[in-house]
């Protein structure tokens, strides 16, 4: 019912439209076999001589033409409102998809950055590409299921009218297969949902086989290790529980389909032996087992597809109530001109996750000043990064432009004045935003500034290639920061990858020129040599910040992260 409310609420008018029609043809499917019987019955006695009960057509000669008549008329109706209702809700299950794959979008770019990192990219991932496809193949099956139903209904109404005996039989018959049936969905489901589970693994394993590969290259024996007991073995688990899964489920609806035929060869053989049934009633009888085997068929045929949709419409649910949402204002609004952004006795903390505690720190970072964060690994400065760049709000303490106060209605606001390029950034393939042939000359002036002008082009706002060293690839990333001309500079271990020359451009052109510019500039640097640049030298250590002026506090920092 809940893939079903997922349809309704995106289009209630063409669902119920789509419903009603499958109504319609299910019991014009049920309307079938009698008219047949009937149509049979009227003609058993006519006498070729009788041409009134004789009409051509295009030469055919068609005896019992009313009922003949009746029987196309429906068999074109059944074609006609099947195809619509099935039609109508495709358009609105390919919409569904559409609308769900947009939330979850949504919904990650709604949540912080420590949610999302708890989370994982390979769990969204594979909820974004399996389970919503598995919720609306799950659900689309409806309309089939629902004229498969009335069929069903239908034709066990003629039954009873038959021989209610017979019906009473056949109903203890539908009762014992149905459970039977479903014990056996049910043991095919837990393997799916043991499958479920080992793909959001085996997409954890598959995200360190491509971004670990150097490291795995370097060694055997680890990559022998990763390779057969984390990734095969999520691989294989994978294999097992879906092979498991679908040997129950295909013999489940094999049983399912034989069912009928089963209750055929009892009724047939056996219960004529205890009751009276005529030859006609029996005939009645056989033939409406037989029509209604395809309809037991396709309802038996989607439960897989319907269980499936309920494990992934279960994991979907899952993802959204892990992933909080930050509760911010959305809208951009107009703020003052600011000279200080004072981070005043704040504190973060992520939780039972973790030990480690940042703060109480207190600092400024001004325009026209370049602000260096040095500290070893573990000191807090990345974490220190994500506060002052706005992309993580402290536990406590508070965030002041001026006298401004960064509060939820405003952070959004704020981060418009930040750019940043972490260690772990990315890089877009194409300028974001509007593009104007004054941003594309902008963009080509820096191409030739950073030495990249003859490996890479701009073309209609799409970068030529992304496929460069690490280097090249923050070259670039540089490059759209200084289209974007924001106020605040946040630049982590920028230069690490970068070649001499080009590390001195950095340290004494790129950064006096934000400086002169009026930028703020954060930079977390190792690089010692270039310590003179800085306006403010931070030091931190285990959360906390190394007061500036004891400089040999400083050297031993330093030589801790040689």
């Amino acid at each position: 019912m809940k893939l079903f409310a997922l349809f309704v609420k995106s289009a209630p008018n063409k669902v119920f439209l789509s419903l009603v029609l499958g109504i319609v043809a299910g019991i014009s499917y049920a309307l079938l076999i009698p008219t047949v019987l009937n149509g049979i019955k009227s003609s058993s006695g006519t006498v070729r001589e009788d041409v009134s009960n004789i009409y051509t057509l295009f030469g055919f000669e068609i005896t019992n033409y009313k009922f003949a008549a009746l029987f196309f008329f429906i068999c074109i109706f059944i074609l006609v409102t099947r195809t619509v209702s099935q039609v109508l809700l495709m358009r609105v299950a390919t919409d569904v998809m559409s609308e769900l794959r947009t939330s979850t979008y949504y919904r990650v770019m709604k949540a912080p950055l420590n949610g999302l990192e708890k989370v994982g990219a390979p769990k969204l991932i594979a909820s974004i590409t399996t389970d919503v496809g598995r919720i609306v193949t799950g659900a689309r099956m409806l309309p089939d299921i629902l004229i498969s139903i009335v069929t069903v209904v239908g034709m066990l109404g003629f039954l009873l009218y038959l021989n209610p005996e017979v019906f009473g039989f056949l109903m203890l018959a539908i009762l014992f297969g149905g459970v039977s049936y479903q014990l056996l969905m049910f043991i095919g489901g837990r393997y799916f949902s043991k499958s479920r589970q080992s793909i959001d693994e085996l997409h954890e394993s598959i995200k360190g086989l491509i971004q670990g590969a150097k490291e795995l290259k370097l060694s055997e024996q680890k990559r022998e290790s990763y390779f057969n007991d984390i990734l095969l073995k999520h691989e294989k688990s994978v294999n097992k529980h879906d092979k498991s899964g679908n040997t129950v489920v295909s013999s489940a609806i094999n049983y399912g389909d034989m069912i009928s035929f089963f209750v055929i060869g009892m009724i047939s053989f056996i219960f004529v032996s205890y009751h009276e049934v005529n030859e006609q009633a029996l005939v009645g009888v056989v033939m409406g087992l037989l029509y209604i085997t395809g309809p037991i068929g396709t309802i038996l045929n989607s439960l897989p597809n319907i269980t499936l949709a309920n494990i992934s419409y279960r994991k979907v649910t899952e993802l959204f109530n892990r992933l909080p949402d930050e509760n911010i204002n959305a809208t951009i609004k107009d703020i003052k001109p600011w000279e200080t952004v004072t981070f005043s006795e704040i504190e973060y903390s992520y939780g039972a996750d973790t030990d480690f505690k940042l703060g109480p720190i207190t600092l400024e970072i001004k325009k026209s000043q370049i602000t260096f964060i040095i500290g070893g690994n573990g000191s807090g400065k990345s974490t220190l990064s994500k506060i002052l760049s706005l992309h993580e709000q402290p536990t406590s303490g508070c965030v002041l432009f001026d006298d401004e106060a960064v509060t939820a209605d405003n952070l959004n606001s704020y981060r418009e004045q930040v750019c940043a390029i972490y260690t772990s950034f990315y890089l877009f393939d194409c300028l974001l935003g509007e593009i104007t042939p004054e941003k594309l000359e902008t963009a080509q002036k820096y191409l030739t500034e950073l030495g990249m002008d003859d490996k890479v082009t701009i073309d209609n706002g799409y970068f030529s290639t992304t496929r460069l060293s690490d280097g090249q690839r923050k070259r670039l990333a540089l490059l759209v920061t200084f289209l974007e001309d924001r106020d605040i500079y946040l630049f982590d271990e920028w230069a690490a990858d970068q070649d001499p020359q080009f590390k001195a451009v950095f340290y004494r052109q790129i950064l006096p020129d934000l400086k002169r510019r009026g930028k703020a500039v954060i930079v977390i640097s190792h690089d010692e040599r270039y310590f003179d640049v800085a306006d403010q030298l931070i030091v931190m250590e285990n959360g906390s910040l190394v007061k500036r002026n004891q400089i040999d506090a400083v050297h031993k920092i330093l030589e801790g992260i040689q």
